[in-house]
């Protein structure tokens, strides 16, 4: 889009339309560009005073006009429909890109006019009446007095439209929060995400982050605006402004007061049954289509701006949101009435069916979208969902449409994969309800017999994996739906997209504690999700074994072998052996292991950062149009012009798949048949061939032996994780490799053999040197499950346990991590200075000072010896008791 110049000439567009519309109504504004002469000589130019605004651009925006006009040709306003058409275009411009937002946000044009940067916010205090603790920063809920500031920055809406009446701002600005906006789209990449932590500061978090005037203009128009369709659009461009991370985290708590109350009162508006207006092509079809559009969009707004924001979802529950989109839903699935003159019907009147049609659909994707968003946290959300009375209306949104082309067609990757059962079936598969033991009857709409297209089933995929992450909902409700009846149809449908939101949804149906397990496990969920594992392509992200990429790289079928060995992950948790082995035998043992073994060697430490290739180029196209930037527009564009190539989304692919196989293994052993199920597993593994990775030069000193574990307790399921940890890893996959050896460690049968691994306990001792308690606090439990005794007695195996412990400088690491980490360990005295950094996430024992869990959640601040977790601390004392009690 910026090559092209497609943008660019709609950000053209629209400062005319911000200079026209500001021009229009001097002084209306809320503190932004005023028309009049009186300026502020003392002014620095890039004052950020609340009060006025620079020199500079005051001077400029007498100028602006001349710019934009030619002739002495004045702009008039567009009508409606022409701004509701050009933000849309922009919205679906900038979508997801933090650099097209930041493109359209401080084009020159636009700063010429609003100037570069917006006023800051200057924190008011609280007033008198109101308790400092129920501040605007607080977590606490909505005040329900009247108060209001007279500056506020949201003053109710004008009453001078019927279909907007006048909201009160008070009530709700207390109860939202923001959270960092979501790096991938919605709930189809959403793997069970974790919750925010947003009173939690991180390295990078600034208040004071510019932040351009023009955010500050959509709300004064949306604010102002009368007109439903172009105050729709405009709430969708600011959202996607919202979700790029384009508006201060202040302000996003604001915004909840006045956008989702709106759009909330937008679905309130849409009483009437969609097929009760009939012969309605008489009349043309222009005002028809302009209501449903407004039907169609106020649902998925309101879905993308919920999703991940916690506060706001509470505040659209509290609007009554869910009472309301329920009502949608269950009027997208009436009946569209038949021809007074049976099965001939006119062009028109087909016309007209076929319109309904669609809009039923988008209606349906919509509403299931923004209820999945709503259910996506809190209890409470799910259940009001279900007392609505819509998970009947969302088992038959799972319904596909009847296969309409024959197999072979389309693109590959869109194909049903092998292993699963025929999808033709999928098109008349309807769950039988019948009466449950309370006596409540439940119905399944008769019109979703006609099935759903790709984009509801995703949606409906999406609001069954959001409820089933409720332990109640998932032993009451869902059964009593057969929900995984069409759930495990979809993963045969003919789309890969349809297959992945169906893994995702089966993740937390396969749970330990769910009921559906079993049914799932007689379905062959086994078979189904094995050969989504491996799939036709063989390895994982087309590499072969020694981490060369030997094709192209599919994202999308990536994205289904994770979910596929995240669900097999959670199946396999205290599981029935047979379960597990038939797991294992799906894909093969040997070729899961193959698959951890595997290092992109593509990456030379010479060659230079794909980011930085990234930031040149983007450099140079921002260069090429110079007239529409200012420098130091330019060099805050270029650093969000990392678009990720395609070699970085394969490594990233590879590194999270062989995250959940570790994890896969790490289940497989905490269960009452671990140590029959690994003694499976070695055999399995034991002549694979484990690829060795190459020594940097700057990883040990030369003069330091490495020590080598001896050839009769070798096996190739150490040597990889072994290898593993030489290649300096995540800190995701190094957590998962500890606790797989904390589980193997819990075995009395393997304790033997996992204690001579000298080469891996030589990589594990360097792991106490970072400042991460997750890591330490597992390294703690390997060695209390290590030094356990069996009924209490202090057998030779145990003294021996003891003595490689203390021989690999391990017991001394334990104390000196008890002791608070205070100076440089020996062992690190002893390698030189060296400082051990993980892949994904760099730590440094001196110069970061927050430390951050596996989660990215910040778990403590400031030096190892004042503010080590309380359950380190535990863990290390519970481990040298045991060693010290030989």
């Amino acid at each position: 889009m910026i090559e092209s110049g497609i943008l660019p000439a709609l950000i053209k567009r629209l400062s005319v339309l911000v200079y026209t519309i500001q021009a229009s109504r001097p002084g209306k504004g809320i503190g932004l560009l005023k028309l009049g002469p009186k300026t502020n000589t003392d002014r620095s130019p890039l004052s950020k005073s609340s009060s006025t605004i620079s020199l500079r651009h005051r001077q400029n925006s007498g100028r602006v006009y001349e710019k934009l006009s030619t002739g002495g040709e004045r702009f008039s306003i567009p009508p409606a429909s022409h701004v509701s058409g050009l933000l849309g275009a922009i919205a679906s411009i900038i979508r997801g890109s933090k650099f097209r937002a930041d493109q359209c946000l401080f084009a020159s044009c636009i700063t010429n006019i609003l100037g570069e940067e917006a006023p800051l916010e200057e924190h008011r205090p609280p007033p008198m009446w109101k308790d400092s603790k129920l501040s605007d920063d607080t977590q606490g809920g909505s005040q329900s007095s009247g108060y209001q500031y007279a500056g506020q920055d949201f003053p109710p809406l004008s009453p001078n439209s019927e279909r907007h009446p006048q909201i009160r701002s008070s009530s709700s600005v207390n109860a939202l929060q923001s959270s960092h906006s979501a790096t991938e789209h919605s709930l189809e990449h959403e793997r069970i995400k974790i919750p925010q932590i947003s009173e939690l500061r991180f390295v990078g978090e600034r208040d004071d982050d510019p932040e351009s005037p023009l955010i500050q203009w959509l709300i004064s128009y949306i604010r102002h605006e009368e007109d439903s369709l172009a105050r729709l659009t405009s709430i969708s461009l600011l959202t996607d402004f919202v979700k790029a991370g384009c508006v201060s985290k202040r302000r996003v708590k604001k915004l909840g007061c006045l956008i989702v109350p709106m759009l909330v009162r937008y679905l309130d508006e849409i009483d009437t049954s969609t097929v009760t207006i009939t012969k309605v092509y008489e009349q043309g079809f222009q005002a028809q289509e302009m209501e449903w559009s407004i039907r169609e969009q106020a649902p998925a707004i309101l879905a993308t701006l919920l999703t991940d924001h916690q506060r706001l979802q509470t505040a659209a529950v509290e609007a009554g949101a869910i009472k309301r989109l329920t009502g949608m839903l269950k009027r997208a699935f009436d009946a569209i009435p038949g021809s007074d003159e049976g099965e001939d019907l006119d062009s028109h009147e087909s016309l007209w069916r076929e319109k309904v049609r669609a809009h039923q659909i988008k209606v349906r994707e919509g509403t299931l979208r923004a209820l999945a968003a709503i259910a996506l946290f809190e209890d409470d959300h799910r259940k009001k969902i279900i007392e609505s009375g819509a998970l009947g209306f969302i088992v038959g949104s799972l319904t596909p449409e009847r296969a309409a082309e024959p197999l072979g067609t389309g693109n590959d990757s869109d194909l049903v994969m092998s292993g699963t059962q025929d999808p033709a079936s999928l098109g008349i598969q309807l769950p039988t309800i019948s009466e449950n033991d309370s006596g409540s009857s439940f119905t399944v709409p008769e019109t979703s017999r006609t099935g759903n297209p790709i984009s509801v089933l995703i949606a409906a995929t999406n609001v069954v994996r959001s409820l089933s992450r409720s332990v109640n909902v998932l032993s009451t409700s869902l059964i009593d739906w057969h929900v995984s009846e069409p759930l495990f149809g979809l993963l045969s449908h003919r789309s890969i997209q349809v297959q992945i939101a169906a893994t995702a949804a089966l993740c937390n149906l396969v749970m330990e504690f769910s009921p559906l397990r079993k049914k799932l496990e007689e379905q062959g969920i086994v078979k189904a999700l094995g050969n989504f594992v491996k799939s036709d392509s063989g390895n994982v992200c087309a590499y072969d074994r020694h981490g060369n990429s030997i094709g192209e790289f599919d994202a999308e079928r990536e994205s289904l072998r994770l979910n596929a060995i995240w669900a097999l992950k959670h199946l396999v948790l205290k599981q029935d052996e047979t379960v597990i082995l038939s797991c294992l035998s799906a894909f093969g043992t040997t070729w899961l292991l193959e698959q951890l073994a595997i290092e992109d060697h593509n990456l030379d430490h010479g060659t230079k950062p794909a980011l930085e290739d990234n930031s040149d180029e983007g450099r140079q196209i921002l260069k090429s149009q110079s007239d529409l930037f200012s420098p130091r527009v330019i060099d805050r564009l270029v650093l969000n012009y990392a678009t990720p190539k395609p070699e970085d989304l394969r490594r990233t692919a590879l590194v999270e798949f062989q995250e959940q196989a570790l994890d896969f293994f790490r289940n497989i052993m905490a269960g009452p048949n671990a140590s029959s199920t690994f003694r499976h597993i070695l055999r399995d593994t034991q002549n694979m061939e484990v690829p060795t990775t190459p020594i940097c030069p700057y990883d040990e000193r030369p003069n330091i032996p490495l020590p080598e574990t001896p050839i009769n307790h070798r096996t190739p399921f150490y040597d990889v994780l072994t290898e593993k940890l030489k290649s300096k890893p995540g800190e995701k996959i190094v957590l998962a490799i500890i606790y797989v050896l904390v589980h193997i460690g819990a075995c009395a049968e393997h304790r033997a053999t996992l204690i001579e691994q000298s080469s891996l306990f030589h990589e594990l001792i360097k792991l106490f040197e970072l400042q991460v308690d997750q890591i330490r606090i597992g390294l703690s439990w390997l060695a209390i499950n290590l030094t356990w005794k069996e009924n209490g007695v202090n057998s030779p195996d145990f003294t021996r346990r003891v003595q490689k412990l203390r021989e690999y400088r391990y017991v001394h690491m334990l104390e000196w991590l008890k002791s608070g980490g205070v100076g440089e360990s020996d062992h690190l005295n002893r390698r030189g200075s060296s400082s051990r950094s993980l892949g994904e996430t760099t730590i440094d024992m001196e110069d970061v000072p927050i430390v951050r869990n596996s989660d990215g959640e910040v778990v403590r601040t400031g030096p190892s010896s004042v503010n080590m977790s309380l359950d380190l601390r535990e863990r290390c004392r519970q481990a040298l008791a045991q060693i010290n009690d030989v």
